[in-house]
Formats: C-alpha cells, sequence, structure tokens
C-alpha cells in the first residue's frame, strides 16, 4: 500500500508538473501574441497617421489576426480609424486624377451635391458655372490632376520633418476646393448676389474660413497637417484685406483658445516659452503652426478633427447668421471682419496672455527648436 501510494504521489508530482510547465508554456504564448498585436497597433497607427490608402488598407488587413489581443483602448481607437479613413477616399476620389473634364457626386459636411471638375494649371480655384432655371447653381472647382495621390516628398525641411508627400498637398487644396463648392452649392442666385455685393469681404472671409475647416475634417491626417502648414504664410504677412488671412486667423484662434483651455491635452502643439510683448495671439498661433510636432499623437490629431466637425455643426449656421461671429471656447468672440472685431482682439489678446503664462509657470510649455524655414510648396502666393 506504501509502494502504490508513492506511486501515485510520484505520478501526481509529475501531472502537476507537466501541468506547470504548460501553463509557463501557455503565459510565454500569450506574452508573445500581446507583443506581436501592440507591435501591429503601433503599426497602425502610424500608417494612419501617414495615411495612404494602399498602405492603410494592408495594415488594416493584417490587424485582423489580433483583434482578441488588443486592448480595448485600441480596439476603440482602431474603430475609430477605420471609420474616419472611409471618408479620405471616397469612391469619386479616383475622377480627381481625370485628365478630362467631368462631373461627379461629392458630400460635404454630410451634404451631397455635384460638382464640375475642370482640371488645369492651376494650383486650385473654384467658383460657379451658371445657374438652372430654378436659380441653383452648378458649382465647379479645378486643381492639378498629376498632383493627386502623388507620393514624391514635399519640398522644405518641415515638410521632410512631418514626412509630408506632394499628394498631401493637394488632397488639402482638393477639400479646400470642395468646401468652397459647399457654401455656393447652398445658396440661390438671389442670395449669392446680396452677399457677394453688399457684404463682399465678411462673404468671401467666411468662404475661406469654412474652406480650410472642410480641409481639417475632411483630410486625412497629412492633409490636415499641410492645411495647418499651408495657413503659416497667411498668418506672417496678416494683411487685413485678405479673406485667406482672416479665415486663416479665425481657425486659429478658435485652436489656440481650445489649446490654452487644456493645454495638458495637448503636448506637441508647442506654444512660445516667453509670452509675446505685442500682436499676442496671432503671434502664437505662428508659433504654434511653426512648431507643429511631426510626432503629434492619434488623439491630438482626432482632437484636431473634432475640433474642426464640431465647429461647423454646432455654430456654422450661426457664423454665417450672425455675420462672422465665432463663439470660442472662453466665452470671447472673433469677428471675421477686422474693423469689427478690434475690441474683441484686445480682449483676446488679454486672455491669451494671461493663459500662456499660466502654461508656462505650470511646466506646461517646453522649448522646441524652430524648422529652418518654410517649406517652398506651402508658401502659397496670396491670391490663392
Amino acid at each position: 500500500m506504501k509502494r502504490a501510494a508513492c506511486m501515485s504521489g510520484v505520478l501526481l508530482i509529475l501531472a502537476a508538473s507537466g501541468a506547470w510547465a504548460q501553463d509557463d508554456q501557455d503565459d510565454q504564448d500569450d506574452r508573445a501574441k500581446t507583443a506581436e498585436a501592440q507591435t501591429c497597433y503601433e503599426k497602425l497607427v502610424d500608417t494612419y497617421l501617414h495615411y495612404d490608402k494602399a498602405s492603410w488598407d494592408e495594415a488594416l488587413k493584417a490587424s485582423y489576426e489580433h483583434n482578441r489581443q488588443f486592448s480595448m483602448k485600441q480596439r476603440t481607437d482602431i474603430a475609430y480609424m477605420r471609420r474616419a479613413a472611409t471618408g479620405y477616399r471616397p469612391t469619386w476620389w479616383k475622377r480627381t486624377k481625370s485628365s478630362t473634364g467631368v462631373s461627379f457626386q461629392v458630400e460635404v459636411w454630410g451634404r451631397a451635391f455635384p460638382v464640375k471638375y475642370v482640371p488645369s494649371d492651376a494650383l486650385g480655384a473654384s467658383g460657379i458655372l451658371e445657374f438652372d432655371e430654378h436659380g441653383r447653381p452648378q458649382v465647379a472647382a479645378t486643381w492639378q490632376p498629376h498632383l493627386v495621390d502623388s507620393m514624391k516628398p514635399l519640398g522644405g525641411d518641415a515638410a521632410k520633418a512631418h514626412q509630408m508627400r506632394v499628394g498631401d498637398e493637394a488632397e488639402a487644396i482638393i477639400w479646400h476646393e470642395l468646401g468652397h463648392c459647399y457654401i455656393n452649392a447652398n445658396f440661390n442666385l438671389d442670395q449669392l448676389r446680396e452677399l457677394y455685393f453688399d457684404y463682399h469681404i465678411l462673404y468671401m472671409s467666411l468662404h475661406e474660413f469654412f474652406a480650410d475647416l472642410s480641409a481639417l475634417y475632411h483630410c486625412s491626417p497629412p492633409g490636415r497637417k499641410a492645411t495647418i502648414l499651408i495657413r503659416i504664410s497667411e498668418v506672417h504677412w496678416n494683411d487685413v484685406n485678405d479673406p485667406h488671412v482672416r479665415g486663416a486667423l479665425g481657425i486659429g484662434s478658435y485652436m489656440l483658445a481650445t489649446i490654452l483651455s487644456e493645454p495638458e491635452k495637448w503636448p506637441n502643439f508647442h506654444l512660445p516659452t516667453v509670452v509675446p510683448e505685442s500682436d499676442v495671439e496671432r503671434k502664437c498661433i505662428l508659433y504654434m503652426y511653426e512648431h507643429l510636432d511631426p510626432h503629434y499623437t492619434l488623439e491630438e490629431d482626432r482632437q484636431l478633427r473634432d475640433l474642426a466637425g464640431d465647429l461647423v455643426k454646432k455654430h456654422g449656421t450661426t457664423i454665417f447668421r450672425s455675420k462672422g461671429t465665432i463663439p470660442l471656447p472662453n466665452k470671447l468672440i472673433y469677428k471675421m471682419t477686422t474693423s469689427e472685431d478690434r475690441d474683441n482682439q484686445t480682449e483676446r489678446d488679454k486672455w491669451v496672455a494671461e493663459r500662456l503664462k499660466k502654461a508656462i509657470d505650470a511646466g506646461l510649455v517646453t522649448k522646441v527648436s524652430k524648422t529652418l524655414g518654410h517649406p517652398k510648396r506651402f508658401k502659397l502666393p496670396p491670391d490663392w
């Protein structure tokens, strides 16, 4: 009996040892799968932030085998990226590269309408071809088709730092022009005549404001960056008669108020380490654009896209009806027309100075190196 008991004990020990060895092997396998899933997730995020459709489709397909190993946050991030990416290259996108004129249906801000595309050597333009018998406009747009989806590196050291391609700039231009088309398509002949002749400065500035917001929302992440970098020139020039400037500063004012309200949420949107002595808001916007970190996060890109989307969806109609009054997150306002914005500008400069000093004192502002110069291709002529 004792011998049998001993043998049973040995068998139990051997069985337990085998189970422990199997558990250890299972743990190693799980850790390996988790590590593979983490690598896959990081690659997927990087591919999304440097978006081109072929690479994204390939990375997304490769991620399916790791679904079970992804954390809840990773699954949420992937679901967001998949959802957002469906709009970056709609079915009509292939027609943007056509070498001949073609009409197609687009969707901007949830509204579908036809656009006549006319290829040309213009960097980008839009307008109205004609009106139908009901006074509805036939909108048109143009750009250089050979630039679309080009993987050729974009010139300039800032573009090099952001790994940007010619196609990224073209994407920003296309969605910008379609944003113009969206505005024109929303009015009839009589309304457009009144807006153009009675509110010309305001109307043209609002056009640029909404066109850039359209690019910030509808573009892929590289196109979003291009939209910001393109406007460095306008913010630098600060020509009060240029509608591009007023539109760009309107978006910059909203972005800056958002970021300074919660700077900890935007660690890669850098701000000056010293409060400017004058022209505080504009100089902070310019610094923020010039020093945008090439490695900003998925969360920050999502916040930027949501910022543009929420501004249009929540306040777009109100901004038009209030003659260009933009409500800012800090309870101040930006008025699109310079002559009507002077007192508001003084209040905003004061608020920005106070909040920036607070952020600096809290250690939320870090010193960064400035790029050697603006990318040549981003220094666009003021009439674009």
